[in-house]
């Protein structure tokens, strides 16, 4: 694809720069997607440039956490690269500057950034529909032969239902990794039901529903440490241990929450909302799920997550922009933040907007 060739030039220079033994600073967010590409440019970093290399996870899954700051003060590294992280606001951004040269690689509605280097295709295609991990895999495969991280690229481009879009990554993996998507096509769905590379999605996506940030720091950590997915599949270290079994566990609460919202859930056919009662952080895969059998334009599930709330919006029958429609929400609201895609979005505000919020979704 000829926008995501010229996005991964502006990457290329950027990482042609780093030199041995510099410090590099990777800023993530908490899906797979996110974690799949950092760790991807994290084995390029370490393994063709001999950087020193620290991922740095986000309190929040789409924008830079001031936790993040305290993070790249006291780490004070030469290169910082953020991935999948939609929502940078100038003050953050221009610390990170002042701190060392910056990176962001994304696949979110483009943004303004200047005075960085900015990795996006939809700067090219505003329409275009490509996972963060698959600009991470694009980006390492000029360097380094992918073979080895063909899996990690396949987790986190599947998890973000994109691989339709990505056949050349499919094709690689259906060459040298043929047990992970078997005789399927490329159609994310059924991909996520039925090949192995559906159920390591799911494993790895288990480990942040059931243990929030820390489970995607695990996630992440077992990615590095792999050396193919063989090593998670049987427990090789401590964090592909920690991974294994948690899929059950998930299920389980999931089947409860679906029939929850039946006896819960507020339904129309403009809209289907649901508060979560739950321990685990479960949200966005029920919202997904919910999307498939609810007859509802959009879909919104929400969850108490301390002093916050945090919100998954999906797209039912309807072809409305939750991007929109979750910036929307959040409007006039002090410390909060929204974003995604037009079919799938996110947002957290402080719970005492909680009137205000489910007010918003009104008009829908």
């Amino acid at each position: 694809m000829i926008v995501v060739e010229e996005s991964v030039k502006h990457a290329m220079e950027f990482v042609k720069g780093i030199k041995s033994g510099s410090k590099v600073a990777i800023i993530h967010g908490h899906d797979n997607d996110s974690i799949c590409s950092a760790a991807i440019m994290y084995k390029l970093l370490k393994d063709h440039n001999k950087a020193d290399v620290k991922t740095v996870i986000s309190e929040f899954n789409f924008a830079i956490s001031e936790s993040v700051l305290d993070d790249i003060r006291r780490m004070k590294p030469n290169y910082i690269i953020a991935v999948d992280l939609s929502d940078i606001n100038v003050e953050i951004l221009t610390e990170l500057r002042n701190t060392g040269r910056v990176m962001i690689i994304d696949h979110h509605v483009p943004k303004g950034y200047v005075k960085i280097t900015y990795v996006n295709p939809r700067v090219y295609d505003k329409n275009i529909y490509i996972p963060t991990t698959y600009l991470a895999y694009k980006i390492y495969e000029k360097f380094l032969d992918p073979r080895n991280i063909l899996w990690i690229a396949g987790i986190g481009v599947l998890s973000d239902m994109g691989m339709k879009n990505c056949d050349d990554l499919f094709d690689n993996i259906k060459k040298m990794n043929k047990e992970l998507v078997g005789d399927n096509a490329n159609m994310d769905e059924i991909l996520f039901e039925k090949s192995l590379l559906g159920k390591l999605s799911h494993m790895f996506n288990s480990a942040r529903v059931v243990g929030g940030i820390d489970g995607s720091v695990t996630a992440l950590n077992a990615l590095i440490k792999a050396d193919g997915y063989q090593d998670v599949l049987n427990g090789n270290f401590t964090e592909a241990k920690k991974i294994l079994g948690l899929q059950g566990l998930v299920v389980k609460e999931l089947n409860r929450l679906l029939k929850d919202f039946e006896k819960r859930g507020k339904k129309d056919k403009n809209l289907a909302v649901y508060e979560i009662k739950s321990k685990y952080n479960i949200k966005s895969l029920l919202a997904s799920v919910l999307s498939k059998t609810v007859n509802s334009r959009v879909i919104v599930i929400y969850q108490k997550s301390g002093k916050y709330i945090d919100v998954s919006f999906r797209r039912g029958s309807s072809m409305v922009n939750l991007n929109e429609i979750s910036n929307n929400s959040v409007k006039g609201m002090t410390d909060s933040n929204a974003g995604g895609h037009p079919v799938a979005a996110g947002a957290r505000f402080p719970a005492r907007y909680i009137g205000k919020f489910l007010a918003s979704l009104k008009g829908i």
